[in-house]
């Protein structure tokens, strides 16, 4: 009779937190997919094809590097910041030679400037 009762509370209780789990798959954060490249090869219109060490070398010397998202006039331009405040250039330089990056955080416009506050940024290839 014990072991009867038990597994009805047990069973009560997962179908209980069935919901739940549901809705934290639903939740996962997607990320903001596309492509390093500098602020001014988006400015000139000509992209540089990026090495990792070049790309790099030319943040260290301030060369902003920022995510484009899609491509011709709907494309948009997103800077990207750490979680604690700083410029995420020289981060992002150790993607400029991948085709499509994702950058997980929040995603906020201000002033008309896109800015991604970056959890986490990873090869989408």
């Amino acid at each position: 009779m014990k072991k009867a009762l038990l597994l009805m509370l047990m069973f009560t209780l997962a179908i209980g937190f069935m919901p739940e789990m549901a809705n934290a798959a639903k939740k996962a954060p997607k990320p903001t997919v596309g492509q390093v490249v500098t602020l001014n090869d988006v400015i000139t219109g000509s992209f540089t094809e990026w090495t990792k060490e070049t790309a790099v070398a030319a943040a260290e010397k301030g060369v902003p590097f920022v995510l484009l998202v899609g491509k011709g006039t709907r494309a948009k331009i997103y800077f990207v910041f750490n979680e604690d405040g700083t410029f995420a250039g020289k981060k992002l330089a150790k993607y400029a030679f991948n085709k499509k990056v994702g950058i997980l955080g929040k995603v906020k416009t201000k002033n008309g400037i896109k800015t991604i506050i970056a959890e986490d940024i990873q090869s989408m290839e």
